[in-house]
């Protein structure tokens, strides 16, 4: 495999988000330039009931301007580890709780600097109570397992955002 060698960055725009842009020389000589977004580490957590119910929420999101449907997500801290700001995360937006929580994957995204733990939460507890920030407005809501199943096979349904953490999930408590 040929590499990109990169020759320049500007900061284009310093908002909630960065983004920047880049130029390349590719592997065949040419010059090319890219817009890539600036963004922190996060977590996605699939978060489970003791009674095996998934833990999801909705949420208006202002880039596809509607309700979406997710599990859990937030950015980490100044050195926090992923488990931490998960079950801290999971706290705060949903108001559950776990002590069983484990990374499963951690991945990349193409056109941005952000890298995503996915994690599972077993056996949650609910607390009543979220502890939401100031222009955070989340409804959450549970599925029992099979119904979540369906729910993430619909071919209809475009709103559900975490589809790769929910068969990651699903596999690894052997649910598929």
């Amino acid at each position: 495999m040929m590499y990109w060698q990169k020759i320049h960055e500007d900061l284009a725009y310093d908002g909630w988000r960065k983004m920047w842009q880049k130029l390349f020389i590719l592997p065949n000589g040419k010059k090319s330039s890219f817009d890539v977004i600036g963004n922190n580490p996060y977590i996605s957590v699939a978060a489970f009931t003791e009674q095996g119910e998934a833990i999801l929420i909705r949420q208006y999101r202002p880039g596809p301007e509607m309700i979406l449907t997710s599990c859990c997500e937030g950015y980490l801290d100044k050195d926090e580890k992923p488990e931490e700001a998960a079950k801290r995360e999971l706290l705060e937006e949903t108001g559950y709780e776990s002590d069983e929580i484990v990374l499963l994957k951690g991945k990349r995204s193409s056109y941005s600097t952000e890298y995503q733990y996915l994690l599972l939460a077993t056996n949650c507890r609910s607390t009543g109570k979220q502890n939401l920030d100031e222009n955070e407005f989340i409804e959450v809501f549970t599925l029992p397992l099979e119904e979540f199943r369906q729910f993430i096979k619909e071919k209809e349904d475009h709103t559900f955002v975490n589809i790769d953490l929910a068969y990651l999930a699903l596999d690894h408590l052997g649910k598929l």
